[in-house]
């Protein structure tokens, strides 16, 4: 062997190790990506966990930022190439889900990234806007396709559809990581798809249900320890600070040191309070929802009129309670790893969530106010992944994202036409779909 071919084979063999050692740290990268968040994984966390030296890390990438950009890189270029070939049409929707669902913690990364960036500071906020606003792009030109073929009604807003379909996606994804028995997202999102191609079938009739309030899908809030005005007022304070933090840093990244200099105490007195971490975020969480069901306590049992205000509630929360939606958007997504300490919280608010507005659209529906191929369970999925889509997407964009006008008109496919804001049939309405359940 001549000696330039030796150093020819000894250059290759370095390359080759080399990018081994590159899809090894990849690898580790995203696995502890999407089970803690970008914000608790250091560069030595991954060293460790791909079996390779800190300096062999930074010489690879030179920062956690641009580790963070070549994991999102190399997992969205899995999917592509899955999709390599395939036709521009709405089955297409069917493809990219079953794919993501396919490749080895796609969408756990996803989805995790999802909602600490909704965060503007965080290093991937850019790149998530960007790519929700190239998906609802991807979309729009599917949807548009499918209307100029007549699949789809004439009328059909294609850009809100676009981004409302975006946004269900990315609910789903999130809600799947919880009830994964009860939601696939390539069969919902397949439901979505024959509802607007007309292909859905009639469904019903339906009996009416006892009703179950908002409040059913809410943690009640622990009552105030007793004790000194002081104490109170201490509690409440962490719990306010704890709240902006958690949504800034997410859980994982947030530290009881960080807490306790923001509401001027030590971490023991913190931890005379609520004991731990852990204790501390379930106390946030279920404040957030005490604020939502007070709200509500005072809310009218009507099926129809709870649908037609739902999204003036979203639109109110937006306005007056958006470190609500942050946290929420933040903390829902992170916690799709079962050893997150709230995941357990929101697997139970979602599988409430869904039951209740399950037997709100039931109820509506054994008054003839929704449209006969609705299905309350399915629409109850799809209306609970949507609104967390929408908060999602509100996070990359608030100034382009009304969450409560993307509901109403969402819900505007859902009830009959001529069902007025009090639940009361107009022109017919009723008859109408009276007349759909006896012919069935």
């Amino acid at each position: 062997m001549r000696e330039g071919d030796a150093v020819v084979i000894e250059s290759a063999t370095r390359a080759g190790r080399s990018a081994s050692t590159r899809r090894r740290v990849l690898a580790s990268a995203r696995d502890l990506f999407a089970a803690r968040g970008f914000g608790a994984v250091s560069m030595r966390d991954v060293a460790a966990d791909a079996g390779v030296s800190h300096p062999t890390v930074r010489n690879l990438f030179g920062s956690m930022d641009a580790l963070l950009d070549a994991v999102v890189t190399d997992s969205e270029a899995d999917l592509q190439e899955a999709l390599e070939g395939r036709t521009l049409d709405l089955d297409l929707i069917d493809v990219i889900a079953r794919a993501g669902r396919d490749i080895p913690g796609y969408v756990e990364l996803f989805t995790v990234l999802a909602g600490a960036a909704t965060l503007p500071e965080h290093p991937a906020h850019e790149r998530f806007r960007v790519r929700d606003a190239e998906f609802q792009a991807l979309g729009a030109r599917m949807l548009q396709d499918a209307r100029d073929r007549g699949e789809l009604p004439a009328d059909l807003d294609i850009p809100g559809e676009a981004r409302r379909l975006n946004a269900a996606w990315d609910g789903l994804q999130v809600i799947s990581r919880y009830l994964p028995e009860e939601v696939d997202v390539p069969d919902a999102l397949a439901h979505r798809i024959a509802r607007l191609r007309g292909r859905a079938p009639t469904v019903g009739p339906f009996a009416d249900v006892e009703p179950l309030p908002i409040s059913t899908m809410l943690a009640e809030e622990p009552a105030d320890e007793a004790g000194y005005a002081v104490g109170r007022r201490r509690r409440a304070d962490i719990i306010d600070q704890s709240t902006t933090i958690f949504a800034r840093d997410g859980y994982h990244g947030a530290s009881l040191r960080d807490i306790a200099g923001a509401v001027g105490v030590n971490a023991s007195t913190l931890l005379h309070h609520f004991g731990s971490k852990e204790a501390l975020l379930a106390a946030v969480l279920a404040h957030r929802d005490a604020a939502m069901a007070a709200r509500e306590a005072d809310g009218d049992d009507d099926p129809v009129r709870l649908l037609r205000e739902l999204g003036a509630a979203a639109s109110r929360d937006a306005r007056t309670q958006p470190g609500l939606i942050s946290i929420y958007a933040v903390l829902s997504t992170e916690a799709v790893a079962p050893s997150h300490p709230a995941h357990a919280y929101f697997q139970d608010r979602f599988a409430r969530a869904i039951r209740m507005f399950e037997n709100v659209l039931q109820r509506a529906a054994a008054r003839g106010a929704t449209r006969p191929d609705v299905d309350p369970h399915a629409e109850a999925i799809e209306l609970t992944a949507l609104w967390d889509g929408l908060q999602l997407q509100w996070g990359y964009d608030a100034d382009a994202v009304d969450i409560g006008r993307e509901l109403d008109a969402h819900l505007a496919g859902v009830l009959r036409e001529g069902v007025g804001r009090d639940g009361a049939a107009r022109d017919g309405a009723a008859r109408d779909g009276a007349a759909a359940t006896d012919s069935d």
